[in-house]
């Protein structure tokens, strides 16, 4: 049976009230979750201190730490979260799959390859600079994505992540051979792709902030037309949505969003994937509530994977990216084996 004759059936009908409960009780996980960012590390930082360093910073070395360190990455980390939990969740609403990724489409494949291309090949080293080539080369790689899915059939959810992932392969190819050939592009690389949030500083979300803030607004616009695109093809034709300009809409909220985090913090993966099925567990199937859930979700997820990464090899410390790779990845497996899971 093909995309355009399958049905679902209807979203699960959760309560309002459980809903809202849900959502208060996620923001103030998410400040928590804030809190220890900014508290536990390899020294754990008072949080009289924290409040000195923003309202009377006096130089102390704490507070210096705080304001370097603890603050931009757990900022940054939020951000991040909130893009990816909500990207997630708009790819799965999309393609009506539980298994879906922000990462089908080409995104961190772009974003890879133009960084790739910009240190190895144009020596470029300045993170803004960077990162506007990794947004850059995912909106290109996003492009390309939707062209070769129109080309081939009619843009359907199946031929999107078909022509995702082929394209994903192929960039993925030329990022390696990049890197290869290029010692610098290597260390480069090697720091960006492991997903990190330290070394980050606030200033890149003067950039990135508005983008995200502007892709964040859309998937919330857009949950009550996947909802109904969740019906089936036929029934949301029917009752009046015009399916093209919806995944469109779509793809570009999830590039928009995946993109930039992205670009900022390098590929993290799993996190779209997992985040939104955790929601979904919570507050129904309904999109309405799952978008929000899952970026609040996926900002807890970001900061205190972040502080996991600082403890776990104390002094050292293992990128945000390593953490969730090793966190997610059993938790994908159990996703893959419950079958009644895969289509939403």
């Amino acid at each position: 049976m093909t995309s355009a004759t399958r049905t679902t059936h209807a979203p699960t009908v959760i309560s309002g009230r459980r809903v809202a409960l849900v959502l208060v009780l996620a923001a103030v996980g998410l400040l928590l979750a804030g809190v220890i960012g900014l508290t536990v590390g390899t020294r754990l930082i008072g949080l009289g201190t924290v409040v000195d360093a923003v309202l009377r910073f006096d130089g102390d070395a704490l507070q210096l730490v705080v304001r370097e360190s603890r603050i931009p990455r757990t900022v940054i980390g939020i951000v991040v979260g909130l893009a990816l939990g909500a990207a997630g969740a708009v790819m799965q609403g999309l393609t009506r799959n539980a298994l879906a990724d922000p990462g089908i489409l080409g995104v961190n494949a772009g974003a890879s390859v133009a960084v790739a291309i910009a240190v190895a090949a144009l020596g470029l080293s300045s993170f803004p600079v960077l990162m506007a080539f990794a947004l850059l080369g995912a909106l290109i790689a996003t492009a390309i994505v939707v062209l070769l899915s129109a080309a081939a059939g009619d843009g359907s959810p199946v031929t999107l992540v078909l022509a995702g992932v082929a394209l994903a392969a192929v960039l993925g190819g030329a990022t390696t051979a990049l890197v290869l050939l290029n010692p610098t592009a290597f260390l480069h690389m090697r720091s960006w792709e492991s997903g990190a949030l330290a070394g980050r500083d606030l200033s890149i979300l003067a950039v990135a902030g508005p983008v995200i803030a502007v892709g964040l607004v859309l998937a919330l616009l857009l949950t009550r037309s996947l909802d109904v695109l969740a019906l089936g093809d036929d029934t949301a034709a029917s009752l009046g949505v015009p399916m093209r300009l919806v995944r469109a809409g779509a793809v570009v909220v999830v590039t928009l969003l995946a993109g930039t985090a992205t670009a900022v913090a390098g590929p993290i993966a799993f996190l779209g994937l997992a985040v939104p099925h955790i929601a979904r567990g919570l507050v129904g199937a309904s999109q309405k509530a799952i978008v929000p859930l899952s970026a609040l979700l996926g900002a807890i997820v970001i900061v205190l994977g972040d502080v996991v990464g600082r403890l776990v090899i104390a002094p050292q410390e293992v990128p945000v990216g390593i953490v969730m790779a090793f966190v997610a990845a059993p938790f994908m497996v159990w996703i893959g084996r419950r079958r009644s899971l895969t289509q939403l």
